[in-house]
């Protein structure tokens, strides 16, 4: 009986634990059963090519999409995830087309906009992953939105982070295009739709040379 107790106990104790890391544990099933499913050629050092000339929107470009819309900015994440429970912002998470990373910085959640406009590149990159006969490799989202409070602690580590920055206010996340390395033609294609996607004025991007596309919904 007392065996049988402690088997119970540690068992609990195991699916507690499972519990709290479940997010980066499916991202991570996600992530990588994606790049296993690819059969395409395979090159190291993947290079985000033209992005620096395609993706060259700055601040001032980001904020034209926040002059009618967009939340005000909150000074703790407590106040995001308020929002959230308001349903004013939407929880992103990840699924078979894009990986939520597991967030330290910044809270999972989107005005419905936004997340209309994610769930419309995926389309749209999908689509032309199968044009091209080229497996679907799912892409990285690595910043959503941030509080006062989560800016400035990322300000602290991060020299690209900013006191007015478009993440406070609901619209704009981050992607990863490094994360595509090895996988060139899917990061193309990605690409391709995120641009045909801004020449429809559906979007501003800015192409940063720390890995990552900085994206704001319009």
């Amino acid at each position: 009986m007392k065996k049988n107790k402690i088997a119970i106990i540690i068992l609990v104790c195991l699916c507690l634990l499972a519990f709290q890391f479940r997010h980066p544990i499916k991202n991570n099933i996600i992530y990588w059963f994606g790049k296993m499913k690819n059969r395409g050629p395979r090159k190291n050092n993947t290079i985000c090519k033209n992005c620096e000339v395609l993706f060259t929107d700055g601040i001032n470009a980001h904020e034209k999409a926040y002059k009618h819309e967009g939340i005000k900015p909150q000074k703790t994440d407590d106040g995001l995830i308020q929002l959230g429970k308001k349903n004013v912002l939407k929880e992103i998470e990840s699924n078979e087309f894009y990986i939520v990373q597991d967030l330290t910085h910044s809270q999972p959640l989107l005005l419905p906009k936004a997340i209309d406009f994610i769930d419309k590149l995926s389309i749209l990159y999908q689509q032309k992953c199968k044009e091209k006969n080229i497996e679907y490799l799912p892409y990285e989202i690595t910043s959503v939105s941030r509080s006062r409070e989560s800016v400035e602690r990322l300000g602290k580590e991060n020299e690209n982070s900013i006191e007015n920055s478009p993440h406070l206010k609901g619209k704009t996340f981050d992607m990863s295009w490094s994360k595509f390395d090895g996988y060139e033609a899917q990061l193309k294609l990605f690409t391709s739709a995120l641009t045909e996607l801004k020449n429809q004025n559906k979007c501003f991007v800015k192409f940063e040379r720390n890995g990552c596309l900085h994206i704001t919904v319009n």
